[in-house]
């Protein structure tokens, strides 16, 4: 009996991965291609003992099957419930890991040859946190012990269940929301629904307590469609409903304020309304949407908290296949698509369609935060309390990652992988998060160590932060302080212990190339770049050399600051050997590595070195000539895998050195653009040094459909000297593919010499070029540099002389011409004095007339100055006369009156 009901419970814990899980119209996902082993999602067996208990320690699940199978199980204990059926309890174990996924919960069934996982319509935690409740979408209801790590079935079923929250002031009670508009009290001891209430017949949407003590007491609050109601749980029926349909508005979300008595809503025109539930009457109108632009305005960048970037890194990152994402976000509804309330603090969080966190403070109801998201959408969020920092945790619009944000710091971040989250419950002591996902599965968090593990990536950021600032370029009379240089070697140390070659291939394998604002440390990791200051601080105190000179004026750049980069690095590598400053295509080779390190002289100059001593080590055989035996490697192996294309390159007489070198020798950046060749540069800094080789012949074979439609050998010519549309991950898969393939007697390997860093305090000479011509060649130079300094000299000597013969037969010119011109000037002041005189004398005649005839003008005016006065007395005489002759006919007529 004991191994029949064992046999009975393997056969009913069998589960496949995800891929292989398709959805039915009954919420639940069935799992195809089921196999007779009894595997779980990760293929380890699992098996039980007497108690019922889980033994796969990495991945607790449980799976159910219906009441029949249940009774064949051998239960840990047994708990006599409602309607005399004995409810059996099971152990599970919580797992160990890092990150924090502690538990992972499913229910699966098995039907003929398909196995059926139930998918989960609402779970919650109690107010003590120590009771989990999930109910799937069969209302099938399960109960988790936390402390006691026991999980049992419960015997009532509860169909089409929505939402679900315990009652605060009743332990082991339940408020469960359905879709059908019904209010259920679920008692866990009872294991049994004891009350009923049908609310509305929209589906129940939320349920909410109030944060303090009202009257009457024991109110909830329940969203039902767009209807928010409140209920008494005393008599549980339905007491006031919030009216608002005057408003012509449609409610989105409802609840109560944390430690207050004020309800929360928000409505489709992104208003938001503050309640008194006391009263029912509106308190505040608040519009966040409008809050936030009129800040942005106001403030501009200032008026933004943080912003996060949280997918840029690995999205179309290496180019290739670019999707189109068409706007299916629902705008009918307002922008506000989620909300969260801090238990603590008093604030409020309002995840927008735009991109935006927007943080509200519960008292002021005043926008205090703004967030923004560069790249993706929080779709739902809960609060992860703590006293010195605003966490929170968000679902992606994406469906595909859940991540970790603190609102006070832009880099603070954190993203997990999740598979189609759905929504998120934390609990009342926010010590656990469980987050349910649409594939049947509840995955249990520990925040402790969510908070953890975004402590650990702040710090490792830090140091990343720290590696990556870049000093000024080092001057020749720059003296850097041991105590400095120290501690940013400690800084590279520690950078080197975080990014290990075995990770950062991992992720190599995964994506085809390193995350873009990590990449140039990435590369400094792999490459093992010693830092030499002390020894790159000597050869920059040789300066230019005399050969690097006149190649360096040719340099024609737009941007002077990154030519005199480029001259110096050429000019360390020159000293450092000779060769590097007599080869012409050393400029372009080094030119793509010093514009990634414009101000980092020491890391482009190491950086150059390291892949001139490692991926280069064949190119310099046959200096100044093309490298043969290098050509004749790729050319060897795109015979093998590439025959027509080989005889069409013979056929128009192009060589390796026309289709190979010219890539090689730009370090391929005329072939790629600068994201694309970055990617491939990613593949080469961390694989072996031969793989350069791989990617020209994989760039050859995926262009043959072009290559070979070119008319003629120029055009074939300046097609491997620009770019040309490539899928970059198909080239680099290609170039794996020819790297695994390639028979041994035409590998690369053979002949190459395996990745050698540079060492600590020295740079050890390159010597793989033919040193006797060169040496040969550079004493034909210094000869013909010496019969060239010669002939300058006596070049110079002739022309001295020329110089002062002209200049004797200038002055004796000069003195001729300046005779000539002081008698020319003299006859032109005879010629001006005489002129001046004739003036003077015709003006002395004008002045004599002027002189007579103001004289004449004067008797003139004296004569009628005379006459005037003269007119004047008579006129004076004849006034008197009268006033006389007035005075005496008065007198006159004065006596007549008398008489």
């Amino acid at each position: 009996m004991e191994n029949q009901e064992n046999n009975t419970q393997n056969a009913i814990h069998r589960a496949t991965n995800s891929s292989n899980i398709e959805n039915d119209d009954n919420g639940e996902q069935q799992i195809l291609n089921a196999e007779t082993s009894s595997d779980l999602r990760n293929g380890e067996n699992i098996s039980e003992e007497a108690s019922g208990e889980v033994l796969d320690p990495m991945e607790p699940k449980f799976a159910t099957t219906d009441r029949a199978n249940d009774l064949l199980a051998s239960p840990t204990s047994s708990v006599l419930l409602g309607y005399g059926k004995r409810v059996r309890k099971y152990g599970f174990r919580f797992k160990k890991s890092d990150i924090g996924n502690i538990l992972t919960i499913h229910h699966t069934l098995e039907q003929g040859a398909h196995l059926i996982r139930i998918r989960i319509a609402a779970c919650c935690f109690n107010e003590h946190s120590n009771i989990f409740v999930a109910i799937d979408c069969r209302g099938n209801i399960f109960v988790f012990d936390m402390e006691n790590k026991r999980h049992w079935q419960l015997i009532e079923v509860i169909l089409k269940a929505s939402v679900i929250m315990p009652w605060i002031k009743r332990p082991n009670q339940f408020l469960v929301g359905t879709k059908r508009g019904q209010l259920l009290l679920l008692d866990l001891e009872k294991s049994a629904v004891t009350k009923a209430l049908a609310v509305s017949s929209d589906a129940i949407r939320a349920i909410s307590f109030p944060g303090q003590p009202l009257h009457p007491k024991h109110l909830v609050l329940v969203q039902t469609g767009y209807d928010a109601i409140l209920i008494n749980l005393e008599n549980f029926a339905a007491t006031h409903r919030l009216s608002f349909d005057e408003l012509n508005i449609s409610l989105k979300f409802a609840c109560f304020l944390p430690h207050s008595d004020q309800i929360f809503t928000c409505f489709t025109n992104d208003a938001v309304y503050i309640w008194s539930s006391v009263t029912l009457n509106t308190l505040r109108v608040i519009h966040p949407i409008k809050a936030r632009d009129r800040k942005l305005r106001m403030q501009g960048e200032a008026a933004i908290t943080a912003e996060f970037t949280i997918c840029q890194d690995y999205e179309n990152a290496g180019g290739g296949e670019y999707f189109v994402k068409c706007q299916d976000a629902d705008y009918a509804n307002g922008l506000i698509i989620s909300y969260c309330c801090h238990p603590d603090n008093g604030l409020l969080c309002l995840s927008t369609l735009d991109k935006y966190l927007l943080l509200l403070n519960t008292y002021t109801f005043e926008l205090q935060y703004i967030c923004r998201l560069v790249d993706i959408i929080i779709r739902e969020c809960v609060f992860l309390p703590h006293s010195k920092e605003i966490l929170i945790c968000g679902l992606t619009s994406d469906a595909k990652s859940m991540v970790v944000l603190n609102c006070l710091q832009k880099d603070s971040k954190f993203r997990i992988n999740a598979t189609k989250p759905k929504s998120l419950t934390i609990s009342y002591d926010y010590k656990l998060l469980a987050v349910v996902n649409n594939c049947g599965e509840i995955n249990m968090w520990s925040v402790c160590k969510l908070y953890n593990a975004l402590k650990r990536q702040e710090e490792c950021l830090q140091l990343v932060k720290a590696a990556f600032k870049q000093s000024k370029p080092v001057g020749i009379c720059v003296k850097q302080k041991p105590a400095d240089t120290e501690q940013e070697d400690h800084v590279n140390n520690l950078i080197k212990g975080l990014l290990n070659r075995d990770s950062l291939l991992a992720v190599l394998c995964e994506y085809r190339w390193f995350p873009c604002k990590y990449r140039t440390l990435i590369w400094c990791a792999l490459l093992e770049l010693p830092y030499n200051r002390r020894e790159f601080q000597q050869l920059l105190k040789l300066g230019i050399p005399h050969i690097v000179k006149q190649p360096a004026k040719n340099i024609q750049m737009h941007n002077e600051t990154l030519k005199r980069a480029l001259v110096r690095v050429w000019s360390c590598l020159a000293h450092w050997c000779p060769v590097f400053a007599h080869s012409k295509f050393i400029p372009q080779l080094i030119f793509p590595f010093v514009k990634l390190f414009p101000r980092n002289a020491l890391v482009s100059f190491e950086i150059c070195a390291t892949l001139l001593v490692n991926q280069y080590q064949l190119c310099f055989e046959l200096h100044p000539l093309e490298p043969s035996n290098y050509l004749g490697l790729c050319e060897n192996i795109l015979q093998l895998y590439a025959p027509e294309l080989c005889k069409f390159y013979a056929s128009m007489h192009v060589g390796p050195e026309h289709y190979v070198w010219p890539m090689i020798s730009s370090a391929f950046s005329e072939v790629f653009i600068e994201d694309h060749w970055l990617c491939v540069w990613d593949n080469i800094v961390a694989r072996p040094a031969y793989l350069p080789i791989f990617i020209a012949v994989a760039y050859n074979i995926l262009q043959r459909e072009i290559i070979v439609r070119l008319p003629d050998k120029p055009t074939i010519l300046t097609f491997f000297h620009e770019p040309s549309p490539t899928d970059i991950r198909t080239l680099i898969n290609k170039a794996y593919d020819l790297l695994l393939k390639c028979p041994e007697t035409l590998h690369p390997k053979r002949y190459m010499k395996e990745f050698q860093p540079i060492p600590k305090h020295v740079y050890p000479k390159f010597l793989n070029y033919p040193r006797e011509w060169l040496e040969k060649h550079e004493q034909d130079v210094e000869k013909v540099q010496r019969e060239q300094r010669c002939i300058d000299a006596r070049i110079r000597q002739l022309e001295m002389e020329e110089m002062k013969l002209l200049e004797r037969l200038e002055n004796g010119l000069r003195n001729e011409e300046h005779v000539k011109q002081v008698k020319k000037m003299e006859k032109l002041y005879h010629d001006s004095l005489k002129r001046e005189e004739e003036r003077l004398a015709c003006q002395r005649k004008m002045l004599m007339l002027y002189q007579k005839e103001i004289r004449s003008r004067k008797v003139e005016v004296a004569a009628q100055v005379q006459e005037s006065e003269q007119r004047k007395r008579a006129l004076q005489m004849e006034k008197d006369l009268e006033l006389l002759m007035q005075s005496i006919e008065c007198e006159v007529c004065a006596d007549t009156q008398r008489c």
